[in-house]
């Protein structure tokens, strides 16, 4: 999965996070209710599709934090100003605990299970936490089942380019 994601050019990324920004945009006007909540969202990493958050911000006005690293502990923050860094944020900052947590990923499957990059940050982050778990992915990094070990956190929603999907209740909005 990784390497299919590596294959993807620049275009190819800009389009399919374009997509998912939509999708997230229509998932947030149907939950209202978290617009008013801090979100979190994350800084991509090469070959990895995220939102465009300029757009996301001019359509639906929310507080989005990001992945700051204290020690070996993931935690989420507010940038004063537009987020910078490469994986984490860079300060100047200010910490938050959010409400809930748009997380990357290589794979899921339709039960909410998320393959993530082995190094456990968000595993670790999502086992004491009790934010809504939204998992982002090409719709591609959907698979039928993916191995999963006792400490990997499930999501309660993955949003593709092309749909969200209701883990829960196992369908497709």
């Amino acid at each position: 999965m990784l390497q299919q994601l590596n294959l993807l050019n620049e275009d190819q990324i800009q389009s399919l996070s374009l997509a998912l920004t939509n999708q997230i945009i229509k998932f947030l006007k149907l939950n209202p209710d978290l617009t008013s909540q801090i979100g979190s969202a994350y800084l991509p990493l090469k070959a990895e599709i995220a939102l465009v958050y300029q757009m996301l911000l001019q359509e639906i006005p929310v507080a989005l934090s990001f992945p700051v690293l204290e020690g070996t502990q993931m935690l989420f923050a507010i940038p004063d100003g537009m987020p910078r860094g490469g994986v984490w944020l860079d300060r100047p900052y200010h910490k938050v605990v959010p409400d809930w947590i748009l997380v990357p990923g290589i794979a899921f499957d339709w039960t909410g299970a998320r393959l993530g990059r082995g190094k456990g940050y968000y595993d670790r982050y999502l086992g004491t936490s009790e934010a809504l778990r939204i998992g982002l992915a090409w719709s591609e990094q959907i698979k039928e089942k993916i191995p999963v070990e006792s400490h990997d956190c499930h999501m309660d929603f993955i949003i593709t380019e092309k749909f969200c999907w209701d883990v829960s209740q196992q369908i497709k909005f």
